[in-house]
């Protein structure tokens, strides 16, 4: 197995965030903007949608578009298949969701060791917040994913594992 170089990696965290950010962006001025619907039944509705179809299929996409296959035990087909895809996505985003927690946290030091406070970043619009935390949770893909991608590519997922370069249909 092939390494991916840096630009290869970042390439990847591109392709794996920018379709998500968009559609998110596009359902949060549907659901926020056109809408102006009250309460977070719609926004809870939309991360069970994202979770279970959208980011598997933006995953599948991205693998796909980059040329990175797929090896199984029993060595049928070169693509991710629904359940793959959602454990290579569910690695992605914990992973990614741990290292954000930690970068929010020392964002918030810093922004009080230098006096400013949360009310004046803060806004009641709940389109302003949705759109400013879709834009945290792209950003922090684009800047984490490229680190996180070769652990990724090294697991073992149960009956398959990654491979750069569009795998052969090969058997572990």
């Amino acid at each position: 197995m092939t390494a991916l170089t840096y630009r290869e990696r970042l390439r990847l965290a591109w392709e794996l965030t920018w379709p998500l950010a968009l559609i998110d962006m596009g359902v949060v001025f549907i659901i926020h903007g056109l809408f102006e619907t009250g309460g977070e039944t719609w926004d809870s509705i939309w991360a069970l949608a994202a979770f279970f179809t959208v980011s598997p299929w933006v995953v599948r996409r991205a693998l796909r578009r980059q040329k990175i296959g797929v090896v199984r035990a029993a060595g049928n087909g070169n693509e991710l298949r629904y359940q793959e895809s959602l454990k290579v996505m569910w690695l992605l985003a914990w992973r990614t969701l741990a290292l954000s927690m930690a970068a929010l946290l020392l964002v918030s030091l810093l922004l009080r060791v230098t006096g400013f406070t949360s009310q004046q970043f803060s806004t009641r619009n709940p389109l302003v917040n949705n759109l400013g935390l879709s834009l945290v949770d792209a950003i922090s893909s684009l800047v984490f994913a490229p680190f996180l991608i070769p652990g990724m590519l090294k697991k073992l997922y149960k009956g398959f594992h990654l491979e750069p370069g569009g795998a052969s249909q090969k058997k572990l």
